[in-house]
């Protein structure tokens, strides 16, 4: 069953802290689903990484580490404890090891986990950590899965194989309340049985079902992820061009299919989509205002600085809006690197250019909170087909998946807040989007801030040009429905050791080299 993207799921989103969605995000709702795969007290944890991967460079420098074990004790991702949830750990009893082992992983953010528990449970678990920090598990004790954590998923290890899969598929259907989907494969002896729900399967539902098929296992876990996913899955289109058909025939804007598509795809009502985007835009500006007050923070190679683009501006080039755009941009990455609560929209490698860039324009020109909340809900239109289609990862695509997408959100976003057509908005964010193939994913010491906050800053006025294009009258001459499929392509193109590894470009020069061995790094990989 396909699950397609969530505004807040995928693109406007998570809420967090730490340097990286797709490592530190992505790894606390890993750990905390493989949590509870197990009823004892967690005594024994294992990870392994392949060394060809991502994660065999960045695991300690982006927290993918202090992630994991901070989901296996219950953490949230907005937990400012996350950093200490190794030591809390170690502190409660449970032995942890984190290993790179060959094993020729599929992908490059490929975690292959072990966890103990004192009743002797052992499970054996292999998740991907696909971009933004969502997640799939793809193997659970040796059973091929696809769980993505945007439902409550039961696994039923079971020696009975009485009924055919057909009359098993309709007692599971008939006997279990909220029921979504089931899959049975056969592995070994075994037959496993996968179901998955709206809600817990209830205790005499699940007895009953355990009876039936012998369950000589049971792993049950909830979802992870703030919107769920549907047992029907559906959506009011499905391309760029199918939106822009829908909206001429009734004069809607982007943001207008911004709150059709999220109450649609995640059965909630519009009100629900809006009041979620207003908390987002909360966060936003309260981050921006604390970067721009200055944070400390001691292991982090850039300090504040956002302030000077606000105290020298008479030495500065571009005007207010400019001037503006770049300090904004700048506090809010300060306030990423500096551990606190930010959204990462659509990761957390780009969370400057979409806020910094808006809010910015915004202030400028006095713009209403209703206005710059539909400018928000139209990046998050534009960021699903990008989600979609292409991908929100630097270990997938370089750096163009993330301030690069993060830039055709936010050019988007722009139109509508100067109240543009659809049209102009995706004119703009196709423009934005040309501009930015094949930039690379290379940071220093795999900390997130250099060159990370350049390209951001880049992309935000890189987003101001595209806006203007298009609210002029510029030709985008290729649609956003191709130039995505293309900004796909191209990003997995791009060499692994330019994709987030920190073995190539400004990570591997000679200052960058030092500045790793001052974090504590060695050869630019944490």
């Amino acid at each position: 069953m396909h699950e397609y993207p969530s505004i807040f799921n995928d693109v406007l989103g998570p809420i967090m802290v730490g340097p990286s969605s797709s490592h530190t995000v992505a790894s606390v709702r890993i750990g905390k689903s493989l949590s509870q795969m197990v009823n004892g007290k967690i005594t024994y944890f294992q990870a392994d990484f392949d060394p060809d991967g991502s994660l065999a460079a960045s695991y300690i420098g982006q927290c993918s580490d202090v992630g994991l074990i901070a989901g296996l004790l219950g953490m949230e991702p907005t937990n400012k404890e996350l950093l200490d949830a190794i030591r809390i750990a170690e502190d409660q009893g449970m032995a942890i090891d984190f290993r790179i082992v060959s094993y020729d992983a599929t992908h490059p953010n490929t975690y292959k986990m072990i966890i103990k528990s004192d009743l002797d449970e052992n499970v054996t678990a292999t998740a991907l950590s696909v971009g933004g920090g969502m997640i799939e598990f793809i193997e659970i004790n040796g059973a091929k899965v696809s769980i993505k954590g945007g439902f409550y998923e039961t696994l039923i290890f079971a020696e009975n194989r009485s009924l055919v899969k057909k009359e098993l598929i309709k007692l599971i259907e008939s006997s279990v309340s909220d029921f979504c989907s089931v899959s049975i494969q056969e592995m070994n002896d075994q037959q496993v049985i996968s179901i998955q729900t709206h809600t817990i399967i209830k205790t005499d539902e699940l007895e009953v079902l355990k009876k039936h098929v012998a369950a000589e296992n049971v792993i049950a876990f909830d979802p992870v992820l703030p919107i769920m996913s549907q047992k029907k899955p559906d959506i009011p289109f499905q391309t760029v061009e199918e939106m822009l058909e829908i909206a001429k025939n009734e004069d809607l804007d982007l943001a207008d299919m911004a709150l059709t598509y999220e109450s649609i795809r995640g059965h909630i009502d519009k009100k629900e989509v809006y009041d979620k985007a207003v908390e987002i835009v909360d966060i936003m500006s309260q981050g921006i205002e604390l970067g721009l007050k200055g944070t400390n923070y001691a292991d982090r190679i850039l300090g504040y600085q956002s302030h000077k683009m606000f105290v020298l501006n008479d030495k500065l080039i571009g005007g207010d809006i400019t001037l503006r755009i770049i300090g904004y941009i700048s506090a809010m990455m300060e306030v990423k690197s500096s551990m606190n609560v930010f959204v990462a929209a659509p990761t957390a490698g780009s969370c400057g250019t979409l806020p910094g860039t808006v809010l910015a324009v915004s202030s400028f020109y006095d713009k209403s909170k209703d206005e710059v909340v539909r400018a928000f809900l139209a990046a998050g239109m534009i960021g699903v087909f990008i989600a979609e289609y292409a991908t929100f990862a630097a270990e997938v695509a370089g750096c163009q998946a993330e301030c690069g997408a993060g830039s055709g959100m936010t050019a988007g976003a722009l139109v509508q807040l100067m109240g543009g057509t659809i049209e102009e908005a995706v004119d703009a964010a196709s423009m934005a989007l040309q501009n930015i193939f094949g930039m690379v994913c290379d940071p220093i010491a795999m900390r997130v801030e250099v060159p990370c906050l350049g390209k951001n800053v880049m992309c935000g006025l890189n987003a101001l040009g595209g806006a203007n294009m298009a609210l002029a009258g510029y030709d985008a001459v290729i649609p956003l429905d191709e130039t995505i499929e293309s900004f796909n392509k191209v990003g997995r193109m791009i060499p692994p050791e330019l994709r987030c590894t920190g073995l190539a470009g400004i990570a591997q020069t000679k200052t960058g080299l030092k500045l790793a061995d001052r974090l504590g790094c060695s050869l630019g990989c944490c």
